[in-house]
């Protein structure tokens, strides 16, 4: 007779067996041993082989960029001497217009030009400034036209009247402008046929070259900036000279009569279109050449006229 051995059931294992609970979890995490931490390990000092291999390394990079600059510098160089040696950029064309006081002679002078020269070595800007210092120069344009030609077109100024300035020593003429510049003496041979301002001082109707703000001499020049507007029966053709005076203020004198013409120091364009109507009735009576003297500074609104009549 056989005898039966029961066999005892195998156990089941976590991995194919059932899922671990939530406490069983815990329990592991609680009992697991903390890891230790990695020790810090400084990072080891350059070596004095290494240092000196890499201050090698930077003096190679600073050598070649010194190197590459002198190249560069004397390529340059070279080039810019080949390009003034070029007689592509000689000139070959200059042309003036504007001038009409100043010579070609004295404007090339100042621009520093000749036929021949070169291009490269020329300052445009530069060169305006020194031709605009000559006293008849208002201003002065440069073109430059590559490679081999320069166009200058110089402004002159433009008189209208003679302004006779006196000094404790001598008197000097010059030129006086529209906008009332005193910018050229008076040279041998030039124009005279302007009228005159006289008694004119230096320091106190002039300062530099303009009229004192506030002068007799400015209000002069007013006068006269008056008469150039083309007024038909008192043009400033007509006007001989304009005397400035401190006692009497400013006085006129035309070119074909002897009589003085008073105008005073105030209300100068007042005093002038009134003198225009003056001048209109005794021209019309034929009674100007009776005339002795003319006061515009009499009354306020009077005018004096010795020698003739006039009409109010």
């Amino acid at each position: 007779m056989a005898i039966y051995t029961p066999r005892q059931a195998p156990t089941r294992s976590r991995k194919g067996g059932r899922k671990p609970r939530w406490t069983d979890r815990l329990r592991g995490t609680l009992s697991r041993k903390p890891a230790k931490p990695v020790p810090f390990r400084p990072q080891s000092m350059a070596t004095g082989s290494q240092r000196t291999g890499q201050w090698k390394r930077f003096s190679q990079k600073i050598l070649l960029a010194l190197v590459l600059c002198v190249v560069a510098g004397g390529l340059f160089w070279a080039s810019t001497r080949l390009l003034l040696r070029s007689n592509i950029f000689r000139l070959s064309d200059i042309r003036i217009t504007g001038e009409h006081v100043v010579t070609e002679r004295q404007i090339l002078d100042l621009a520093g030009l000749q036929q021949g020269g070169s291009l490269m070595r020329f300052n445009a800007k530069a060169a305006e400034a020194r031709i605009a210092e000559h006293p008849w120069v208002e201003s002065a344009e440069i073109k430059t036209q590559w490679p081999s030609a320069v166009e200058i077109t110089v402004n002159e100024h433009q008189p209208f009247a003679l302004v006779n300035v006196e000094t404790d020593k001598e008197r000097r003429l010059r030129y006086l402008s529209r906008s009332g510049r005193l910018f050229a003496e008076v040279g041998q041979g030039q124009e005279l046929d302007f009228p005159v301002i006289t008694g004119v001082a230096a320091g106190r109707d002039v300062d530099a070259n303009g009229f004192v703000k506030g002068s007799l001499a400015e209000s002069a020049c007013a006068l006269l900036q008056l008469a150039a507007k083309g007024n038909a029966i008192l043009p400033i053709q007509a006007v001989s000279e304009v005397h400035v005076d401190e006692k009497r203020g400013v006085i006129l004198y035309l070119v074909d009569r002897p009589f003085p013409v008073y105008f005073g120091a105030d209300r100068l364009q007042t005093k002038f279109f009134r003198l225009v109507k003056v001048l209109e009735q005794l021209y019309a009576k034929k009674q100007v050449d009776a005339v002795k003297e003319i006061r515009m500074d009499y009354l306020d609104d009077k005018v004096l006229v010795t020698g003739a009549q006039i009409d109010g």
